[in-house]
């Protein structure tokens, strides 16, 4: 006989309280959920049209507009995406981790990383990535 390291109800409580967060969060719908009950985590990729920096810049500040205590990371990948990371925590402290990627060329006159390198960023870093990106929309 063997043992759960988790228990069904961990996975029950988990799955309500991401319902719950995705019914509450003024967004669309998500492209992909990830309930980790082991780790009380859950991870949420926004739906977004991927060729609009900004539209995912913005998708990943609604997401988590709502958790607290925030830290990101970036970093760009050998296939030439940024990749973005959001953690923080929502009800119960939960954590949940919401992320996506742009394409490297599109934001590279405003983030200097070398391939394979990774930095922090916060939430506040991305609002202004997004406002220089849209700037640079409008001319």
């Amino acid at each position: 006989m063997t043992t759960a390291l988790v228990t069904a109800s961990d996975t029950a409580r988990l799955a309500t309280v991401a319902a719950r967060y995705v019914r509450d969060t003024p967004a669309p719908d998500p492209a992909s959920i990830m309930l980790l009950p082991g780790q009380r985590r859950i991870e949420i990729q926004p739906s977004v049209d991927f060729g609009d920096p900004v539209a995912i810049l913005g998708a990943l500040l609604i997401w988590t507009h709502r958790l607290t205590g925030i830290t990101g990371e970036w970093w760009h990948t050998s296939g030439g995406r940024l990749h973005i990371l959001l953690t923080g925590r929502g009800p119960c402290g939960i954590e949940f981790r919401i992320y996506s990627g742009i394409a490297y060329q599109a934001v590279r006159r405003h983030v200097v990383l070398a391939k394979g390198a990774r930095e922090s960023v916060t939430p506040d870093e991305l609002y202004r990535l997004a406002l220089e990106l849209r700037k640079g929309q409008t001319k």
